[in-house]
């Protein structure tokens, strides 16, 4: 595979230029593979030693490319903001790169030009992108917009466990949001281009959909199926496709650009008939990338076009056993251009579930294709979906932290019908275009979608559908290994030995996860809120919101602990009747809301007894002052302000 150390090494130099600073660290490489590639032309000018030093090519090849790698990581890193400049007010010109209309307003992807600050001084950005969240405005990709916001730094909502939003955010590149009026949003420009134009013609069609006579959640579903746009796909549909292990369906991904091309290639079948075999492929490809700009040049996409691309010039060159070399090549390509794609978890599920499939579906299916072809089609169902599974719950279960164990029953009854589906959904949006709604086509895509909807929720019905499960950085890359390791020796004639090596290092990836693997601990967060008094309750990885009466003093019970909101005016005694025994609780913790009314905190019956004291962010401040006086002078430690230190986690 000659472009494996090129990926290997381009893969090296991205990851080290992430951390480095300065191009002076690729150039470095690069002058240094350069010179041993000088060195071994001068050395191999005798036939004998051109043989003996053939093998060391490969060390300048992989310094040559390891520099590109840091350079281009370097060149490309997204650019980030002094700690000091945020939360400051800027005039912000940017390029609309994405807009989303989502049901709490728009959200824009804007890649900013320059910032200007209160005082007039303007700095211009490269790679800087701002994550815009506006009340509703019609602007289209590639408008150049100029508006006034403070630079938030994303982070997890700190009222719930972390979730992981940030760090997904930080992988694509996105470090800030913020907030603008319509209103104070000006269009100034418009820059045109490919993904403008795909992106405008993008938007005619699902206008198209939006207005036909399709129900509305089959709308949602072909929008996000066809188009990638998931926004208005509700939680619930996206919770239950994904506890039932078919959430792929859901993201226009490979999967999709495959089953595209496959029925380009079925309605292409006369050419092969005529032994037009690489015309075929050909046409097909160009028809592939249409349906790419028609669909909005989204990245996924776009990844999925390229490795169909090399796969289909290696079918053109009649080099069949080069899909592994292809696959290489356009992870090559797409990292080249832009390198950070090796971060995206997309990008990486893609590359692992091609390779393993590649790797594993042939060989392990013995059923002959001539003799049984409907039992070969079942079988290769079944492995493709297993083989994607085993490679890809390691990476799911690190970003996610959750498997879904039930993926088998689902993906072999949705899977079959998908090219169907699609290859409907194609027709019916053609028609749309020429004027039709096509009414039995949206009949059947209707019921279709009710179909998918039924069996998803059905498997994800059952309690053991999904595993919290959360796997660290080394398990990860052990179990890869370890596919890696076994794959290569199955297609390199079987070496027992390889193939024990590999199966130990999968064995011990499981060791590792079923010795450290804890279940996430039980607890509760008192919450940041101006209106509810609002706690998080966990139990394990389980979530709950309960949220107390205002005006009232109540008392909930969580995992053996007791929590009592006093939030009205109320008599000593009728405190001490609710305040229960301590003995019997686990922790104790009381939390005053804006409605407590006692001049003095000793006068709280059993103050000494509780762990915390919480005054909830509705206090008036000069009020809350008072009370974390009076504690200081009561000696009383337990005393924490949400307004002042943030929600508060307990752990159980």
């Amino acid at each position: 595979m000659p472009f494996l150390i090129p990926l290997i090494a381009l893969i090296t130099g991205i990851i080290a230029g992430a951390s480095l600073n300065g191009p002076w660290w690729g150039i470095i490489p690069i002058i240094i593979g350069l010179s041993y590639y000088l060195f071994l032309l001068k050395k191999t000018t005798l036939p004998f030693n051109a043989l003996r030093l053939n093998s060391r090519h490969s060390i300048w090849i992989f310094l040559l490319f390891a520099g590109i790698g840091v350079f281009d990581s370097w060149f490309n890193k997204p650019a980030t903001l002094p700690v000091y400049e945020l939360g400051r007010q800027y005039i912000i010109r940017g390029e609309v790169e994405d807009a989303a209309t989502l049901a709490n307003g728009d959200r824009l992807t804007i890649d900013v030009i320059s910032m200007t600050d209160s005082t007039g001084r303007m700095k211009e950005y490269r790679n800087l992108t701002l994550l815009l969240t506006t009340d509703g405005l019609s602007v289209a990709k590639g408008d150049v917009v100029a508006f006034r916001s403070r630079i938030i730094e994303i982070v997890d909502n700190p009222n719930y466990r972390p979730s992981g939003y940030a760090s997904r955010m930080r992988r694509s590149g996105i470090f800030y949001r913020g907030y603008a009026d319509a209103n104070s949003i000006t269009i100034v420009g418009h820059n045109s281009g490919i993904f403008v134009s795909s992106q405008a013609w993008r938007d005619k069609l699902v206008a198209k959909i939006e207005h036909s006579s399709l129900d509305r959640p089959t709308i949602d579903f072909i929008v996000a199926m066809m188009f990638g746009d998931r926004s208005f796909l509700t939680n619930e549909t996206k919770e239950s496709f994904s506890n039932a292990g078919v959430a792929h369906v859901l993201a226009l991904s490979g999967m999709h650009v495959a089953i595209i091309m496959g029925l380009v290639l079925f309605l292409l079948f006369p050419l092969k008939l005529i032994r037009l075999h690489a015309l075929r492929y050909w046409i097909a490809l160009l028809l592939l990338w249409g349906y790419a700009f028609f669909s909005g040049l989204a990245p996924s996409t776009v990844r999925a076009c390229i490795m169909t691309s090399f796969v289909i010039l290696a079918l053109s060159l009649q080099r069949r056993n080069a899909s592994g070399n292809a696959l290489l090549a356009s992870a090559f390509t797409i990292l080249l251009f832009n390198p950070f794609a090796l971060f995206d978890v997309g990008m990486q599920l893609s590359f692992i579930c091609v390779a393993s499939i590649l790797a594993f579906a042939g060989p392990l299916n013995t059923i002959n294709h001539h003799f049984h072809p409907r039992l070969h089609s079942l079988m290769s169902a079944i492995l493709v979906s297993l083989i994607a599974t085993l490679a890809s719950w390691v990476v799911i279960s690190y970003y996610f932290n959750k498997i879904p164990l039930l993926f088998l029953p689902a993906n072999l009854i949705i899977l079959p019908l998908l090219p169907v589906y699609m290859g409907v959904a194609v027709v019916y949006i053609g028609g749309l275009l020429a004027g039709f709604d096509i009414s039995f086509l949206a009949t059947i895509l209707d019921y279709g979608f009710t179909l998918f909807q039924t069996v998803t929720d059905y498997v994800s019905s059952f309690g053991a559908a999904v595993v919290g499960l959360r796997v660290q950085l080394p398990v990860v890359v052990l179990w890869l290994l370890g596919m890696l390791i076994i794959g290569m020796a199955v297609h390199r004639g079987k070496k027992w030995l390889p193939i024990s090596i590999g199966a130990g290092m999968m064995a011990g990836a499981i060791m590792i996860v079923a010795l450290l693997n804890k279940k996430e601990p039980d607890g509760l967060i008192f919450q940041k809120n101006l209106t509810d008094i609002s706690l998080a309750l966990y139990d394990g990885s389980e979530e709950a919101l309960a949220v107390l009466p205002r005006n009232a003093v109540s008392r909930i019970l969580h995992k053996g602990c007791e929590i009592i909101s006093i939030d009205c005016k109320t008599n000593l005694d009728s405190l001490a009747r609710v305040i229960s025994n301590p003995a019997v609780r686990k922790k104790r913790f009381v939390i005053l809301g804006s409605g407590f009314t006692l001049k003095n905190l000793r006068d709280l019956p059993g103050i000494q007894d509780f762990d915390k004291v919480i005054i909830h962010s509705s206090v008036r401040k000069k009020k809350e002052e008072l009370i974390i006086q009076q504690a200081k002078e009561y000696g009383l430690n337990t005393i924490h302000s949400i307004r002042n230190s943030g929600p508060l986690e307990i752990r159980l």
